[in-house]
Order: C-alpha cells, then sequence, then structure tokens
C-alpha cells in the first residue's frame, strides 16, 4: 500500500484541489498544485523548482507518515513496533521525471538468494484489510479464527501474554481435541494444562460454534474465552488515504515557502 505526493504546475489553483484515488496496485495519491506558488518566477528562479518541490515533497512525506504513526496506537492493540516501522517513506528526487514522495507500508525481511541472503520489502498483508475493509479467513491450516471475548479481556484487558493466547491453551494435543464427552459435548484436551489457576477446552455453544472455554479448577462453571469462527468481517479503521492527504495539505504551503525562502537566502546558488 502507497501513498504518494507529488507537485505539478498544470493547474491556476493552488492547493486547494486533492486527488487521491486507488490504483490497481493500491497507490494513494495526493495531488498538490504549484502553479500559483511559481507564478512570476524568472528562469534563474525556475532552475531551482525541482530542487525545492523535491525537498518539500520529502518533508510532506515524513509529516504524513508521522501522523499515521501517531495513530496506530489508538487504533489497534500493538503487541511491538513492527507495525509502527512498516509506515514507511521514500524521498523525492529532484532529477526524476515526476517529483514524488512516497509514504508506503512496508516491512523488510531476509531472504535466500543466488548470492546469499537478500533484503526483500513485503507489505505487512494485514494492513490493506484495514484500509479498505474485507474478509478474514484461517490461514496456515487453521480451521477457525478465534476471537477474544470479554471474559478473555477481564483476565488480559492489553496485550494478550503468550500464556492466554489460543494456540498455547490447546497446545496439550498440538490443536488436537480427543475424548468427546456425550452428556456435554465438551471436546476434552488430553493432558490439560492449568493457566492462572484455569483450565481449557472446546465445547459447542448455542449456535453451533465451538469455543474455547474456561473453568476453574475448583469450579464447574465454564465460560468462553474465545469464539472459534470460520470468518470475520474486517471493518476499515486505518485511515491512511486520509491521515496523508490532510497532512500533505496543511503542510505543503509552509515548507514549500521556508525551503524557498532557504533558496533566496544562499542566493540561488544550489546546483543541479
Amino acid at each position: 500500500m502507497r501513498s504518494a505526493a507529488s507537485g505539478s504546475s498544470s493547474s491556476k489553483q493552488w492547493p486547494r484541489k486533492t486527488d487521491c484515488r486507488y490504483s490497481e496496485a493500491m497507490e494513494l495519491r495526493a495531488t498538490v498544485d504549484v502553479s500559483e506558488a511559481v507564478a512570476g518566477l524568472d528562469d534563474l528562479q525556475k532552475r531551482q523548482i525541482p530542487f525545492a518541490l523535491a525537498k518539500t515533497l520529502t518533508g510532506c512525506a515524513k509529516v504524513g507518515q508521522a501522523k499515521v504513526q501517531e495513530g496506530l496506537a489508538g487504533k489497534f492493540t500493538l503487541r511491538n513496533d513492527f507495525t509502527l516501522r512498516s509506515i514507511r517513506i521514500k524521498p523525492a528526487e529532484k532529477k526524476a521525471a515526476v517529483i514524488e514522495a512516497d509514504v508506503h507500508t512496508s516491512a523488510i525481511s531476509m531472504g535466500g538468494g543466488s548470492g546469499g541472503w537478500l533484503k526483500h520489502e513485503l507489505a505487512p498483508d494485514y494492513l490493506l484489510p484495514q484500509e479498505e475493509g474485507g474478509e478474514k479467513v484461517p490461514h496456515a491450516g487453521h480451521e477457525y479464527l478465534a476471537v477474544p471475548t470479554r471474559y478473555l479481556r477481564a483476565l488480559a484487558p492489553g496485550i494478550i501474554p503468550t500464556e492466554l493466547r489460543p494456540g498455547n491453551l490447546l497446545g496439550a494435543v498440538a490443536g488436537r481435541y480427543t475424548v468427546i464427552e456425550r452428556r456435554t459435548k465438551q471436546i476434552q484436551l488430553n493432558r490439560q494444562k492449568i493457566v492462572k489457576g484455569l483450565v481449557f477446552f472446546i465445547q459447542e455453544i448455542g449456535d453451533g460454534h465451538k469455543a474455547i472455554m474456561g473453568r476453574s479448577v475448583t469450579s464447574r462453571i465454564a465460560c468462553p474465552f474465545y469464539l472459534l469462527i470460520p470468518e470475520a468481517r474486517i471493518k476499515p479503521r486505518l485511515e491512511m488515504e486520509r491521515d496523508v492527504d490532510e497532512a500533505v495539505q496543511a503542510a505543503f504551503p509552509e515548507l514549500w515557502a521556508e525551503n524557498w525562502r532557504q533558496i533566496m537566502a544562499r542566493g540561488l546558488r544550489i546546483q543541479g
């Protein structure tokens, strides 16, 4: 997923119009008009436009990146800084045919190549649905999605600790459930673990779905800690397109003015 800020001098208004669109490759593009900003410049000054524009758009990209990153903690439960570091920028180049700076999602991974270990950029697959919405389905051979319930959240209100994650609770038999008790329809786990004073098992609940149930070792009353469902609808909440566009439109005039002031103060001695 990418968001790019580019400069154009083809329109007569600046910077009122914003053109945001999705391309096939999920590119979010915020276009800023600079025609009014460069009107009246002489030929010597116009030679500095690529430098000023590249520097300004790179600054806009950094502002957009910061705004997206600042909003992550309020939208997602972050276990580490992986998602934060996945919001990256590509600086603008003054000699490029199209001067633009990117704000995009990307994660660096290491993989083998013909010459040894190589770095690869991979977009985190969970961020695109968070921007557009979509269906979440099990992967890696799993049959269900495990959705935490309020009982689990009461026990672990923040980041779910490793010991309370589904894979650990069901790890006694590597996710294979055995010994179905006919009366209660409980699918018991061999060699059940005791986690925080609780034992866990799989049980069918009223709507025909299964749940990971937990009960105290001293009680027979069990509560659902995870609902096991075949798929789930993801609501869009990343709002990266909106955040980057707002940041670009707000930051561009001030950054452009400051960068141009610096150029003028140096007596237009910037070399191309």
